[in-house]
């Protein structure tokens, strides 16, 4: 962890420019900077909250864990993001409902519950960030409704993987059968069938554990 002033100050002012001075100094004065591996599990379901992760650089999964141990995809996060349902959670002093990992190494701003309290009740700033993300992640959820109701799985998919092509910058996406499977709601068996039939047509090839879009 690095409880580095002038580090934290650099990373808000990258990533959180629409935070107003008074809150990064706040945040640099009780926060903590924190570099993350991937497929680090930085919260587990049914957890108090002592922390706001604020992600700063990398990628964060946000999902829930099925009775059968299956994963339910909610949402990433990316530099500028806070979770929604933490903020939730944390605002009501409730045990988490969501899991957070880490999808690529990341760096995250860790906020004390306390702090963020404090920041609600005083500043205009953070209280917009605050409500804009939940506005942001409601939209998210209820695209990904309409996505899941009106679409046919291989128009998800391709709308998914062209994403994560993007945010990957063209290059090959390291992603197994398995993971789209868990983020499109979806089965192994499915997924790779779906998939066999777009390298069939020329929109991508197929490594093992990675996929390039064409």
């Amino acid at each position: 962890m690095n409880n580095d002033k002038d580090y934290i100050k650099t990373l808000l002012s990258e990533h959180f420019p629409f935070f107003d001075n008074t809150v990064k100094d706040f945040i640099c004065e009780h926060g903590i900077a924190e570099e993350i591996k991937a497929g680090t599990l930085i919260l587990r379901s049914g957890k108090h909250l002592k922390y706001i992760t604020l992600v700063a650089d990398g990628e964060m999964k946000v999902y829930r864990e099925g009775e059968d141990e299956g994963e339910i995809f909610l949402y990433y996060l990316e530099p500028g993001n806070a979770c929604a349902f933490s903020l939730v959670c944390a605002s009501k002093r409730e045990i988490s409902k969501v899991m957070i990992k880490a999808q690529k190494d990341s760096t995250i701003i860790l906020v004390p519950v306390q702090a963020m309290e404090t920041l609600m009740r005083s500043n205009k700033s953070w209280y917009r960030f605050v409500v804009e993300t939940y506005r942001y992640r409601f939209d998210d959820l209820l695209s990904a409704f309409d996505s899941v109701v009106f679409k046919k799985l291989d128009e998800r998919l391709e709308e998914y993987l062209q994403t994560q092509w993007q945010k990957n910058d063209g290059r090959p996406l390291e992603l197994t059968h398995q993971q789209i499977a868990d983020d499109l709601h979806s089965t192994r068996e499915v997924i790779s069938r779906l998939l066999k039939k777009m390298e069939q047509k020329g929109m991508l090839t197929i490594q093992r554990n990675a996929i390039t879009m064409h």
